[in-house]
């Protein structure tokens, strides 16, 4: 029996601002535990931070001092418009 050939499915992310600025995105359907929620646009690159993952974690639950003031849902098209003027 051979295996099923696994299809290369690009990723599909959420879109955050998170803070007024701090454009985070969360991998749709993931399992990751609040610390590796989210990555954040941060120098020009995708990374982790565990803080601000944590933080913006406990904000979408409305929960421990973080409220869904804290951030705003944007679209991918939303958040590439923000990043690029963040790179000017």
């Amino acid at each position: 029996m051979s295996k099923p050939e696994e299809k290369n499915v690009p990723a599909k992310y959420l879109y955050y601002d998170y803070h007024n600025g701090h454009i985070a995105r969360e991998e749709t359907g993931n399992n990751l535990c609040a610390s590796n929620r989210f990555e954040f646009y941060i120098d020009g690159e995708w990374i982790n931070d565990y803080n601000m993952s944590l933080s913006l974690s406990d904000a979408t639950m409305n929960c421990c001092g973080y409220t869904f003031g804290d951030y705003e849902e944007l679209t991918e098209e939303e958040a590439m418009r923000l990043i690029k003027l963040q790179c000017k």
